[in-house]
């Protein structure tokens, strides 16, 4: 990997050195294609989305393309790139973004375009489309915000609409001829819009008259409408079972495989029910094996199953049985983070449970049975209360409830039923046992392609008046509420509903510093005011109630949902009547199953199965425990100590080595770290202790986990131990330290060395501050040049100083200076 200098001067530096566990490497000279995905979010919440693993991995398959990731910088990185007149880069190669032929971006909400622009501007790629040469990437968009685009419409030569798995090697294979071809823009929009599912904003040309309101949408090219692409078979798909792996914490940090796509419950607010359907369940036989190998390439210890709605999966119970025999001997949990209330089992709580109770999480949306016929959440209170119960039975303390507020025909006293419903959860719990309830509470925001399209939203201030009015209500000491940010759903109704009109907006919010707005610390209202008023955009205008005869933003993008279904829809729901699942009560003509290719694809349970593997034979033998001694250098320096045990924890899952394992609610492996290394400090003496449930020579050791460790972290050699011992308290340490300036002089070290105190403050987080004899701490010091020092220092009980902390008060380092010193720990004694 490219050394990457300004790691040393940002947060989380293990964001951005790449190297993760699975990472696709391949030689740029070998790839007639290479592409850049990218995430317009900060990596954590990146790398928790499953669509941009499958895109990953389909591209990597095939041996002419490269597909490399990159992620949105925070704003500390962001400032380092600018301030150096650097270009942002893929993880893998370090490759600037406009070196590429493709450019992938995942559009997952709306409050993520800002980002979008940034990482193109940063990339050194022009943000419009029509200033694009062909010597510029062919940069494409996909995502569920993609259903209605045209916000950014300008910034993008193509969208994708729907399922990408297909879509997305035609679309390379279209890039690449166009590419040998050596043909213009105009020619590669034209070979774009030939592929089904693929919009090119170029060749549709939205009409306004003088209130701003959209008169016609006139295309220019061959489609009229541009129907979403649909994989109407997930089987089809080989996806591998290596998933990348990251260092730092991330989001959803688990393996995750998804069981089933679409939903047809139809509920009326839900818009990727819309989207998704119809209802594709995946082989639960290779869902199973691909869990099974996921786990043995990566060394996870938590497992998710994906779908809109697990409960409804058909062979659901088959699978966590299958599932957990195999999970229960790896100490590996399960969640099923998408439930709803009546899908809910004592069963299946009893398989989660095997190994540890998973969060658990119920969505009422609304507080009153009335209001949960209008959106066709067809949950009764008493199956809501009843699967809270069971829950509690089963040993489920915690619950996550989630409410909408705002949504249409929603009156005070559905407000209410909020509270009152969560009390009634609460009293639900076993006597003696104390629950918790943590509520989220979301503003109603009417999407497209949804029944409620057509509806108004409430502006900014009625937004905040109902949250603050609910939020008042649910004071209890046992449920905690939170809510998402009024300003944030604000803006992202404005997007959702929008037209092309505010893509000025979106260059004047990113010319104002515009960044990260789905994260409330970084929202500014301010600067979007400012900038909707520059490009003369009046913006609670996208927040009024349309016409069904209006014309919408995104009439000329076909979701496969009719209109008139999702019409009759929105009048079944002022008349509070239910329209049932169509896996149960037959179709209900929404209108996307063509019944050939496109319809239901229900699993059922499999006859037989191989059985789970026994537990690792160990009886008779006790377990050992081993002191390992370690180097951390190169790429690992950059991991915090809580990343780098979280590292060696799935390293050593992925081992194979025999583990014993702790006991309690998050059973791990048995191991104890020693000593914390500051972020950025290398060191060939570091060691740790691991018990193993049966003995092995200490070359199996090394030779084993050598194998699967991350670079940077090497075993140097095992030490069997006659039993658990404290952790080695070394007397002292040799640092060598080099600068990439002439920091170190000899008069600092005499004129410090020649001190027989040197009181310096130490910092101690949510503690109180301590004066410390820095003197007594250092037991040699040699300045070799004004650019490299050797230094030894004491260890003392307690009161000890970071070795950065040390060289910054010896040498009067400014904490750039400190930051960008190369310290390794060559030994201890």
């Amino acid at each position: 990997m490219t050394e990457l200098s300004y790691l040393s001067r940002v947060q989380r530096p293990a964001r951005y050195g790449g190297r993760e566990i699975n990472a696709v490497y391949k030689d740029p000279r070998a790839a007639a294609l290479r592409a850049a995905l990218l995430f317009p979010d900060l990596y954590e919440v990146g790398m928790s989305h499953l669509g941009l693993s499958l895109l990953y991995d389909i591209l990597n398959q095939q041996g002419d393309i490269w597909a490399e990731r990159a992620y949105a910088p925070a704003p500390d990185l962001e400032a380092e790139l600018r301030r150096r007149g650097l270009p942002l880069t893929t993880l893998e190669s370090a490759t600037a973004l406009q070196k590429f032929d493709l450019v992938g971006i995942s559009l997952q909400y709306e409050l993520s375009y800002t980002n979008l622009l940034n990482m193109l501007d940063l990339g050194g790629i022009p943000l419009l489309a029509g200033d694009r040469t062909p010597e510029d990437p062919v940069v494409i968009g996909g995502g569920p915000a993609a259903c209605n685009p045209e916000p950014v419409a300008p910034f993008f030569d193509a969208l994708v609409l729907g399922d990408g798995e297909e879509v997305i090697l035609e679309i390379a294979a279209a890039v690449k001829a166009w590419k040998a071809a050596r043909g213009s823009r105009q020619e590669l929009w034209q070979a774009l819009e030939e592929i089904e599912g693929v919009y090119v904003p170029a060749f549709f040309e939205p009409v306004f008259d003088e209130s701003g309101r959209l008169r016609e949408i006139i295309p220019r090219g061959r489609r009229q409408v541009v129907r979403k692409r649909i994989l109407s078979d997930l089987d089809r798909i080989s996806i591998s079972p290596r998933p990348v792996v990251p260092y730092c914490q991330i989001v959803h940090d688990r393996v995750q495989v998804e069981i089933a796509r679409g939903c047809s419950r139809g509920c009326r607010y839900c818009q990727a029910g819309m989207l998704y359907r119809p209802v594709r369940e995946r082989d639960p036989a290779q869902a199973l094996a691909w869990l099974e190998g996921a786990l043995d390439a990566t060394g996870y210890e938590d497992v998710s199953l994906l779908s809109l709605s697990a409960g409804d999966y058909g062979p659901l119970a088959w699978l966590l049985t299958q599932l957990m025999d195999r999970l229960s001997p790896r100490r590996v949990a399960l969640s099923l983070p998408s439930l709803r209330a009546d899908t809910l089992t004592p069963e299946m709580m009893d398989q989660i449970k095997r190994v540890r109770r998973t969060g658990l999480t119920l969505a009422p949306e609304a507080g009153s049975e009335r209001l949960r016929r209008v959106i066709n959440k067809n949950l009764t209170e008493e199956a809501i209360i009843q699967a809270a119960a069971q829950a509690f039975r089963s040993g489920w303390q915690l619950l996550k409830l989630y409410f909408m507020i705002g949504l249409p025909r929603e009156t005070p006293e559905d407000l209410e039923a909020i509270d009152r419903l969560a009390r009634q959860i609460l009293q639900a719990s076993p006597r003696g046992r104390r629950a918790r309830l943590n509520l989220t509470l979301s503003s109603f925001i009417p999407k497209p392609h949804t029944p409620f399209q057509w509806e108004g939203m409430a502006d900014l201030e009625e937004c905040r008046d109902r949250l603050h009015g609910i939020k008042d209500r649910l004071r209890h000491p046992q449920m905690q509420a939170k809510w998402n940010s009024a300003a944030q759903s604000w803006l992202e109704g404005v997007f959702a509903r929008g037209d092309r009109r505010l893509a000025p907006v979106l260059l004047a919010a990113h010319r104002r510093g515009c960044r990260l707005d789905a994260w409330s610390e970084h929202l500014r209202l301010q600067p979007w005011r400012e900038a909707f008023q520059e490009a003369g955009v009046e913006p609670d205008f996208y927040l009024r109630a349309r016409g069904v005869e209006e014309v919408l933003p995104w009439d000329h993008l076909d979701s496969g949902v009719s209109r008139e279904f999702l019409a009759q829809e929105r009048e079944r729901a002022y008349q509070e009547v239910e329209t049932p699942d169509c896996r149960q009560a037959g179709c209900q003509d929404c209108g996307v199953c063509d019944e050939k290719e496109l319809v239901l694809r229900l699993q059922e349970a499999p006859p037989a199965v191989a059985a789970a593997p026994g537990p690792l034979k160990t009886r008779g033998l006790q377990p050992v425990w081993y002191r390992l001694f370690y180097s951390k250098v190169d790429e690992a320096r950059w991991l915090s100590h809580l990343e780098m045990i979280s590292a060696f924890y799935r390293s050593l899952r992925r081992s194979g080595l025999p583990l014993s394992f702790s006991d309690g609610f998050h059973p791990l492996p048995r191991v104890a770290f020693h000593g914390a290394l500051p972020v950025g400090v290398e060191s060939l003496a570091e060691t740790l202790d691991v018990e193993l449930a049966q003995p092995l020579s200490a070359g199996k050791i090394v030779e084993t986990l050598n194998a699967v460790l991350p670079q940077g972290l090497r075993i140097l050699h095992v030490q069997s131990l006659t039993r658990r011992l404290p952790p080695p308290r070394p007397q002292s340490a040799v640092y060598r330290a080099a600068s990439p300036e002439p920091l170190f002089t000899p008069q600092a070290a005499a004129d410090f060395l020649d001190q027989e105190e040197v009181l310096v403050t130490r910092q101690r987080p949510q503690k109180a501050e301590k004066i410390v004899n820095l003197r007594q701490l250092v037991a040699r010091l040699e300045v070799v040049d004004p650019y490299n020092l050797q230094l030894t220092m004491r260890f003392q009980e307690k009161d000890n100083l970071k070795i950065t902390d040390t060289l910054a008060h010896i040498f009067h380092l400014n904490a750039d200076q400190t930051r960008d010193l190369q310290i390794i720990k060559l030994r201890s004694t």
